[in-house]
């Protein structure tokens, strides 16, 4: 036996030796097509078959992946008889690559599977819809007069006029059927100018079906902002005239600032403008900023003095005073970090009126301002001790406060009542959802009361911003002033609160 036949002899048995390692090597066989007629793999297979785990996936970072991809798509999509079976009714599926092209130029180069991310799947289905915001971030306060995040991006932005409330996640969707059950076809993919407000009227009118408002209301104001998460616009005309009137108000405080002497000027105007800005710059850059900055945080933020002077009195102040307070601090916090980070789930819950913190955080500090009013109200003309003047200043400041309250809790619960949003979801905000519950007794078309009480409470609250220079509220910028101008002229009353 020469060499060469030896060798053969070796090669085989190695060839046979490797062979069967792999079929019997568990490590190995893991990793091994099923040679399995495909009939019989459909049929024995334990999971549903992933499409795209046969078809080979193109790269869809590509513009050839993409024109692949779709290609794949359209080969059943493009047919008529490509059809879904949804209820009763058929609705056809079926989308030219002209058309889609057509209606949407912007995504003509992204891939189907790239928004129907969990349809290249048998049984071929998608469970999660069309993922918009894999790419979009969700709305802010200022698109849309709203963030809508109960309302599907297609519900808007799609051509159809028809939307249905899906009882199974609560969303707003587009419907495959007109309002009289006839089945519509969305495979169009048109997309509609959404700043028209003829598209808002898919939902907004009398007696819908989605639980929306019966008419289109406007964005709320930058004003709105002490109170609510704002978008950075003025809004309704009537906010604009408050805010005119704030800042006229602010420049007529001012001006009586500046009718006494400053730094012994007494006569020009110009001078002591000067001479106060210097000032003020000499005081930032100084040893008493930080001194300042612990009056702020003890004095105004805490209200220290006037926990001295009365316990009492403090808590009824802080009732009010400090809840305004995080109910703004709050909304700056929303607006600037949904500013950098849109996509940020903290951000997305603070934006969302149902998330249970933002509920529950807006309900109960709205509860807090309403029990500082009571109590205010109760000192005032009940218990009357000698030491409380009733002025009519602030008989007017405590009418508004407890108006815009009172309003925006009959708004929340009418809000609630409308969009009919489950209980598990709406007990969260308690106050609202315990007014909804005593509006539920009255048969009212709630949907066309909600705007009128949108406008009351947006008319008070514009009343309210105007009327804080010229009321007793002006001591929000008179008091922390007096204060910081005693700590930088070493001036000392402890009487003063």
């Amino acid at each position: 036996m020469n060499l060469k036949t030896i060798g053969s002899i070796i090669a085989g048995a190695g060839l046979i030796i490797f062979m069967a390692a792999l079929n019997y090597t568990p490590a190995f066989a893991t990793n091994l097509p099923d040679l399995k007629p495909a009939k019989v793999i459909e049929e024995s297979a334990a999971e549903p078959l992933v499409c795209l785990d046969c078809h080979r996936t193109p790269n869809i970072n590509t513009n050839e992946g993409v024109i692949a991809s779709q290609t794949f798509c359209y080969d059943c999509h493009s047919k008529a008889d490509t059809k879904k079976r949804m209820g009763e009714v058929d609705i056809s599926l079926q989308i030219a690559r002209d058309t889609f092209n057509k209606n949407q130029p912007d995504h003509r180069f992204i891939a189907c599977i790239n928004c129907h991310t969990d349809v290249a799947r048998s049984p071929h289905k998608t469970s999660k819809g069309v993922t918009c915001l894999k790419c979009h971030t969700p709305h802010s306060e200022g698109t849309a007069n709203g963030p809508h995040l109960r309302v599907s991006c297609q519900a808007c932005h799609f051509k159809s006029e028809f939307v249905m409330l899906d009882p199974k996640d609560h969303q707003v969707k587009l419907s495959h059927t007109n309002y009289d059950g006839v089945p519509i076809s969305l495979s169009e993919h048109t997309l509609l100018d959404t700043t028209d407000q003829k598209t808002c009227r898919k939902c907004h009118f009398k007696k819908n079906l989605v639980g929306a408002p019966a008419a289109v209301l406007p964005s709320k104001s930058l004003l709105c902002m002490m109170c609510h998460n704002s978008p950075l616009s003025m809004g309704h005309p009537i906010f604009g005239l408050a805010g005119l009137m704030f800042i006229i108000g602010i420049f007529i405080m001012m001006a009586f600032w500046f009718k006494g002497s400053v730094k012994g000027e007494e006569t020009s105007l110009h001078r002591k403008i000067g001479l106060s800005s210097e000032s003020v710059w000499n005081t930032i850059f100084s040893k008493h900023f930080f001194s300042l900055i612990k009056i702020f945080i003890l004095d105004i933020l805490f209200q220290r003095r006037i926990l001295k002077e009365s316990v009492s009195r403090w808590s009824m102040h802080s009732l009010i005073f400090t809840a305004i307070l995080l109910r703004f601090g709050l909304s700056l916090f929303t607006a600037i970090g949904f500013y950098f980070n849109p996509e940020g789930s903290w951000m997305t819950a603070l934006i969302d009126k149902n998330h249970w913190f933002t509920a529950f955080a807006n309900d109960l500090l709205g509860l807090f301002i309403l029990f500082g009013i009571v109590w205010a109200v109760v000192k005032r003309f009940i218990v009357k001790p000698d030491y409380v003047v009733s002025e009519y200043q602030d008989n007017i400041t405590l009418i508004l406060i407890g108006s815009l309250v009172l309003l925006g809790f009959f708004l929340e619960g009418a809000r609630i009542l409308v969009t009919g949003i489950p209980s598990d979801m709406a007990a969260y905000s308690f106050v609202g959802y315990m007014v909804s519950k005593i509006f539920s007794f009255f048969a009212f078309d709630w949907a066309s009361i909600y705007p009128f009480m949108w406008y009351a409470h947006g008319v008070v609250a514009a009343v309210f911003i105007a009327w804080l220079p010229f009321g007793k509220m002006r001591h929000m910028f008179n008091t922390p002033l007096t204060y910081f101008i005693e700590a930088v002229d070493g001036v000392k009353n402890e009487k003063r609160v």
